[in-house]
């Protein structure tokens, strides 16, 4: 790569000399599949890839700002799968509940969240009730 696949030295109407309109439009020309559309979009991906990603290099893996779950967590709120108890209750002492700091040192994001820019599959958001205990 250098300079020249993105920017224009000569100028133009893109901005900071980008050879298309946008951010997007210049990083779409060599990652297509990062596009879409998709059924469910990460919204940070149709806006600017340059949320997550700095297009002129860094030392995290896929140019990202930082790793994850630390850029997941710049916007998300560190989280956790949480399963029902018997009672059908939620609570810190129910099966397959963790810690923030657990899912922090396990870089727990990208384990179940791995079509980051968007994916086609059906949402997982209210699967039904599952019986844990057959």
């Amino acid at each position: 790569m250098s300079c020249s696949d993105c920017h224009n030295p000569h100028g133009s109407i893109g901005p900071k000399l980008m050879k298309r309109d946008s951010v997007n439009e210049t990083c779409y020309t060599c990652h297509m599949e990062k596009r879409g559309p998709f059924v469910h979009d990460h919204e940070p991906v149709s806006e600017d890839c340059s949320i997550c990603h700095n297009p002129h290099g860094t030392t995290a893996e896929s140019m990202l700002k930082m790793r994850p779950p630390f850029l997941c967590q710049s916007c998300h709120t560190p989280h956790a799968p949480i399963q029902p108890s018997l009672t059908g209750q939620t609570s810190p002492n129910s099966l397959g509940w963790w810690n923030g700091a657990a899912i922090t040192q396990g870089r727990g994001c990208v384990n179940c969240h791995s079509e980051i820019h968007g994916s086609n599959n059906p949402s997982a958001a209210n699967p039904a009730p599952q019986n844990l205990f057959r």
